[in-house]
Parts: structure tokens; sequence; C-alpha cells
């Protein structure tokens, strides 16, 4: 049996987020991507972006985040379709 593989830097018809957040969730810092974006490339450039102000690397951005570290603080990039910013509830309740 076949298993579905998302891929993550696809080109897709609406924006994307690159979003560093801390890991109480605060945004650090969020960039709009347009739609058909090289999300690779942009993962890519923002990596190198965090590499050369002494963030190190913890993992492969395989899947869309990669785990940032430096002087004994974390740090999480990751590629995501929702705004940060957007309050609205992500889950569906039958009791409303």
């Amino acid at each position: 049996m076949a298993r579905y593989h998302h891929n993550v830097y696809a080109k897709s018809t609406t924006p994307r987020y690159a979003v560093v957040f801390d890991l109480q969730w605060q945004i650090i810092e969020c960039q709009r991507l347009e739609p058909c974006t090289d999300l690779l490339s942009t993962m890519a450039s923002t990596i190198d972006r965090l590499s050369s102000d002494g963030w190190i690397v913890e993992g492969t951005p395989k899947f869309g985040f990669v785990f940032l570290g430096r002087n004994g603080i974390r740090r999480l990039l990751i590629l995501t379709e929702r705004d940060p910013f957007d309050a609205t509830p992500q889950t569906f309740s039958p009791f409303k």
C-alpha cells in the first residue's frame, strides 16, 4: 500500500508564512510568502541568514521546519499555510 507524502515545498496558489517561534509559541519573526514563491530557497536563505547570526541548525528542514539553537536558547523555524496572527480557532467543535 502506497503512503501519501505531503510536499511542503511544492508551489501553491495561496500564501505561506516563514515563522520563527520561541518555545512558548511567541512569534519572533514572520515573513509572508506570496503564492508560487520558491519555498525551498526561502527556507535555505532564512537558515543561512540565521546561521550567520550565530544560530546553529539542529536538524534538516526536510519536513518544512527546523529547530535552531544559540547560547542555550532554542527557536523553531517553520513554513506554514496558516497566518500566525490569525486568532480564529483551528479546530472544529460540533458542540457550538
